[in-house]
């Protein structure tokens, strides 16, 4: 839904190409002179009923810059629709990897349930024969009581993340959505160069910027187009009943005498494009940034799923059936 209601703005931009290159509408008057107080058309000569109609007409060049500028115009909606589309794609990928997180962790949990579960039964037979302490078994039943929280808690947030890829997608918050996929380490390929290009190349940020720089000469050499003068048409014809008609034809032109305002729109155009590139250069050290952060994060993440995966989670392992076999003999504590 919010990429179908985006992209009706893109069209709205594109119609205004069209209307930017347009002329004006003509004028078309109708004037009746009288000479004297009477009605006297066809009798004095100076009486008339005239049918007048007068055109503007901009200097050449100013229409085609108006209407390049209003494409770039919708050049910049369309990237703000593919920002939007971007958008929401991320916010899928988002919700789905944290549904199957969710339900890894549910996996998990219910696997220390089943340990905790192995526990208590121990800690309730050495307690049956004397051998254990009262304390150990509620020790294991408020842990398996936690478990039950965490179960709870990872069971709403499955629903809340499958709620979510649901409204994206625009389908009833409780539609089912079910998935055999598994979360996997999937090791990032490529250098922070040549991640950076990539990102540059599909930023809509970027690329919005750059066509801005683009609207940017645009808008100065529509500026100093400014300078020359437009010019109007105008033809009229003049009835004068039974005497012969009269007919009359003119040129208006615009004189830009106003100088300083002119110039001031030039400075303008300029100012506003030195801005427009330094805003490229931000927004690309920007994304440079956040390509290095976001890579370094994931390697270090990577490293540390590595570590778990092949040293602490085998030996920790190891550590509990050795810690949980020797509470069974008596050789260590409950704790």
């Amino acid at each position: 839904p919010d990429v179908a209601a985006a992209r009706p703005a893109a069209l709205a931009a594109r119609h205004r190409r069209v209307q930017a290159r347009s002329l004006a509408n003509p004028m078309v008057s109708v004037i009746y002179t009288n000479d004297g107080w009477s009605p006297s058309l066809g009798s004095m000569e100076d009486s008339n009923l005239a049918v007048m109609a007068s055109q503007e007409l901009p200097y050449p060049g100013k229409l085609g810059l108006r209407g390049d500028l209003a494409s770039r115009a919708a050049d910049q909606v369309e990237q703000q629709t593919e920002r939007v589309k971007r958008g929401v794609a991320a916010a899928v990928k988002r919700a789905y990897f944290g549904l199957l997180l969710s339900r890894s962790l549910l996996d998990l949990i219910r696997d220390q349930e089943e340990n905790w579960k192995q526990i208590e039964a121990v800690a309730r037979s050495r307690y049956a024969v004397g051998l254990g302490a009262q304390q150990d078994v509620l020790r294991v039943q408020v842990e398996v009581t936690r478990i039950q929280q965490f179960q709870a808690e990872q069971e709403a947030e499955i629903y809340i993340r499958r709620a979510e890829i649901n409204r994206l997608l625009s389908r009833a918050p409780d539609a089912p959505l079910e998935t055999s996929a598994q979360l996997t380490l999937r090791p990032v390929q490529g250098e922070v160069q040549q991640l950076f290009e990539w990102a540059s190349e599909v930023s809509p940020e970027v690329s919005a910027a750059r066509i801005e720089a683009e609207r940017g000469s645009l808008a100065i050499n529509l500026a100093k187009r400014e300078f020359k003068p437009d010019f109007s048409a105008q033809s009229a014809y003049m009835n004068r009943r039974g005497l012969p008609p009269m007919w009359q034809a003119g040129i208006g032109i615009s004189v830009p005498i106003y100088r300083k305002k002119l110039r001031a729109g030039v400075a303008e155009a300029e100012a506003q494009l030195s801005s427009t590139q330094s805003a490229i250069e931000s927004i690309r050290l920007q994304l440079r940034f956040r390509t290095q952060e976001r890579l370094t994060q994931l390697k270090t993440t990577e490293k540390v799923a590595t570590l778990y995966g092949e040293g602490i989670l085998p030996q920790d392992r190891m550590s509990v059936e050795a810690a949980l076999a020797n509470y069974q003999t008596g050789k260590v504590a409950f704790i």
